[in-house]
């Protein structure tokens, strides 16, 4: 059995049969691109709160790379943390993008999310391309770092 269909069954349990085909795209596969990658993050983070069973921070936890999970793991920390630490990484309005660098086999992009009431808050996500093991050649986040509001915070339009 090959490591994605291992992969592919664990998370058809733990999300349930009948999210299997919408969330089979919503793995670590070496397909995915690190601007996918953290395009389906950030997706999963702003619809949790519209999922049963967390399931967009199931998502996140899919994509955080084997070194990220040994930190902030296991899922249940993860969740907690997330929730406690990063409310406003949840339910966000919206996000935009900065340009990704990719540089050898790491990528950074910024990510604004922008709050119901304005505020922009910036985030750093770092990816690494795995190498070795289950995840080989796959981007997964290794960190995700807050930056701080940005300077259009508050303005709408």
């Amino acid at each position: 059995m090959t490591a994605t269909l291992v992969r592919t069954v664990f998370f058809a349990l733990a999300l349930g049969f009948s999210q299997l085909a919408a969330s089979a795209s919503l793995l670590p596969n070496e397909d995915h691109t690190p601007a996918e990658v953290v395009r389906i993050v950030v997706d999963a983070l702003q619809t949790n709160p519209d999922t049963e069973d967390d399931a967009g921070i199931k998502t996140v936890w899919a994509f955080a790379s084997p070194g990220n999970r040994a930190f902030t793991g296991p899922l249940e920390r993860f969740t907690m943390m997330i929730k406690g630490g990063f409310p406003d990484m949840l339910g966000f309005r919206s996000s935009r993008y900065g340009d990704l660098e990719i540089t050898g086999r790491k990528a950074v992009q910024i990510v604004w999310l922008v709050q119901d009431d304005g505020r922009e808050l910036a985030y750093a996500f770092q990816l690494g391309q795995q190498s070795g093991g289950e995840y080989d050649n796959m981007w997964m986040t290794e960190a995700v770092v807050p930056l701080g509001q940005s300077d259009r915070s508050g303005t709408s339009i």
